[in-house]
């Protein structure tokens, strides 16, 4: 039989925020002994991103050909190792290593995405002359605390609004004046995003009714062979309305959307840079196209208080996850949940990712991970 390894974690559902202390043992059971080099635990976190294009090129001789080019770039934020064994005879029996390693607090969010990811897992490695390393993980979820109380430009509503022209000069059908309106500039996974649509519909056709999109938009960044750009855009949550607004009437909507768990969004000068926005499109009968208009909405991870009133059942209740020594830097220490009830921990909406990583090998590939992302009770929910 094979050897087998287990893990056992501080943290039950293996998501840490930044600046915590991931520890715990390894579980180490062998069935014969064995010669190894040295037996190591290593954590690493960090960000990749892949990709191929195809690129035609011009020979010295005037004739041009394709060829494969592969985009690549990677950044490192943390990368810990520890040697538990030296080299000798490893003799068959289970074996238990312990670690303690602090995250920085700069890790970014745990990430998955179709054309990279930003991952952290946690290896017990056996080193063996002339052999296949053995090699055993566990895939972690850390991230970083965004309280988006810390920012006063989170508290402003926002709005947007446009005017339309129906038809085509000189032959005028009137205008289309519509706005969009948000609460707050930002919210954290669960809440419930509420908003207000004004139409004011000045032309001679009618608006047979609308839909609202939450959407979010990551983009890739390579920096090898050259810097380059993927995007990718997927819809989180939507809803389709058949209310009407006849022509030359004004109508005002409202509506609620529940946010779904998704990771929060990324500094700027990450090479996997996440954002969400809020997108309403309107339904123009006839020939005309259809209207649309957006809102950025910032996710973090700490919901502003101000959001949060229509609960009226707060209560006092301990972190879901332990806090650093009173001792250290506490910025961006994972939030005291005494003013509402703490998050569960879930899966993103979407499958796990498409990515693979290109320097993975058959021993170290992992498979099927997905993150998961504090989501807050809905609410409009009784608790």
């Amino acid at each position: 039989m094979p050897s087998t390894c287990e893990f056992h974690l501080n943290s039950p559902n293996a998501v840490y925020y930044s600046g915590q202390v991931v520890c715990g043992s390894i579980v180490l059971k062998t069935t014969s002994d064995k010669d190894v080099r040295n037996v190591r635990i290593r954590f690493v976190g960090e960000a990749k991103v892949s990709w191929t294009e195809t690129e035609r090129h011009r020979r010295s001789d005037g004739h041009h050909e394709s060829r494969t080019v592969y985009f690549r770039a990677n950044e490192v934020y943390i990368d810990n190792s520890t040697q538990v064994r030296g080299e000798g005879v490893l003799p068959k029996g289970t074996h238990t290593y312990t670690f303690n390693i602090p995250l920085p607090l700069s890790c970014p969010t745990s990430c998955e995405g179709k054309y990279g990811h930003i991952r952290y897992a946690l290896w017990l490695i056996v080193e063996r002359p002339f052999r296949f390393d053995n090699e055993f993980s566990k895939p972690l979820t850390v991230i970083r605390t965004v309280d988006l109380n810390l920012n006063p430009v989170y508290r402003i509503p926002l709005e947007a609004e446009k005017t339309s022209a129906i038809g085509c000069w000189p032959c005028s059908g009137g205008d289309i004046n519509y706005t969009l309106k948000v609460p707050f500039g930002a919210y954290a996974p669960g809440q419930t995003l509420r908003y207000t649509i004004l139409i004011q519909n000045q032309s001679m056709t009618d608006i047979s009714g609308y839909s609202l999109e939450f959407n979010e938009h990551i983009t890739f960044t390579a920096h090898t062979p050259r810097h380059k750009t993927r995007e990718k855009d997927t819809t989180l949550a939507t809803q389709e309305h058949s209310d009407k607004c006849l022509r030359l009437t004004n109508r005002q909507f409202e509506g609620e959307l529940i946010l779904p768990s998704l990771p929060p969004d990324t500094e700027d000068n990450c090479i996997i840079r996440v954002r969400h926005r809020l997108e309403f499109e309107m339904y123009v009968d006839g020939c005309h196209a259809n209207k649309t208009i957006s809102v950025p909405i910032f996710i973090g991870t700490v919901p502003l208080r101000e959001s949060m009133t229509n609960d009226s059942s707060f209560t006092e209740v301990a972190p879901s996850a332990p806090l650093l020594p009173s001792d250290e830097n506490t910025s961006d220490l994972p939030p005291s949940y005494g003013d509402f009830k703490p998050p569960s921990f879930e899966e993103a909406i979407r499958s796990h990712s498409p990515f693979q990583d290109p320097d993975a090998n058959t021993h170290s590939n992992v498979i099927g991970f997905r993150p998961l992302y504090p989501v807050y009770p809905n609410n409009n929910e009784k608790q």
